[in-house]
């Protein structure tokens, strides 16, 4: 599968991030079926989850949460509410088998869709920006896989009228990494589809679409973290302010 561009800024590399998935079983997301299930207080609990789903990956995160379009590994002595910036890397993406690659504009667009969804957590909150490596700040690497993007065919897209069955499909792969000691802390998939819509006037692949789905996603997995970060996490003292663990709701 080709990869799209990614950022100039040091990032680890999708490919990586997609290598570390499949040792997990995580490439398989939809093909299980599972109830949700999820961490509760004190240590991570057992998980719920198709036999395929590890429950700890090779570089020591152990499942916290399943559902049937999610999946969510954490450090089990994360301490992740400590950190008070982020410090976003785009590390790629990665088509679906049989996708024509997008042109250069279009990937440069859905680069900075990765970026500006998970920028969007520091939006008027207790988490900032970080542009280098502290104590208080951890790195999110982010990407997509299995990126599908449907386009019109010209006698749909001259139609007066039309409508679209599927705008695409996408699995967003988000990585929380300590940005000092590169020890990674969190990692969580989720795979959407784009939905259906009028597809009037419409040329070529629906990226509104998938930039209002990325942010779907980022607001779920905020959900995600305000369910496991509170109840696994002893908070310590430090020179930090606990800024996601404000973020997550817990003061």
């Amino acid at each position: 599968m080709p990869i799209g561009r990614r950022s100039p800024e040091r990032s680890l590399p999708l490919v990586a991030l997609t290598a570390a998935l499949a040792s997990t079983g995580a490439l398989a997301l939809l093909s299980g079926c599972a109830s949700e299930t999820g961490v509760g207080a004190g240590p991570v609990r057992e998980v719920r989850a198709p036999s395929h789903i590890a429950r700890t990956t090779g570089d020591g995160l152990e499942l916290a949460r399943y559902t049937k379009r999610s999946v969510l590994w954490v450090k089990p002595d994360h301490h992740l509410g400590r950190y008070d910036d982020v410090i976003v890397q785009v590390a790629g993406f990665l088509y679906a088998e049989g996708q024509p690659p997008l042109d250069a504009d279009a990937e440069r667009e859905v680069g900075q869709m990765l970026k500006g969804a998970l920028a969007g957590i520091t939006a008027d909150g207790p988490v900032g920006v970080a542009t280098a490596a502290g104590p208080c700040a951890v790195v999110v690497n982010v990407g997509l896989k299995d990126l599908r993007l449907h386009t019109p065919d010209a006698a749909v897209a001259g139609s007066s009228t039309s409508f679209v069955t599927s705008f695409g499909t996408a699995t967003l792969v988000v990585e929380f990494r300590d940005s000092l000691t590169d020890k990674p802390l969190l990692r969580f998939m989720a795979a959407r589809g784009l939905g259906g819509g009028p597809g009037t006037g419409q040329s070529g692949p629906n990226l509104a679409r998938l930039g209002k789905t990325l942010g779907e996603i980022v607001t779920e997995m905020v959900d995600e973290l305000a369910k496991i970060v509170p109840s696994t996490t002893a908070k310590q003292t430090h020179e930090c302010h606990d800024g996601i663990y404000a973020l997550t709701g817990r003061s």
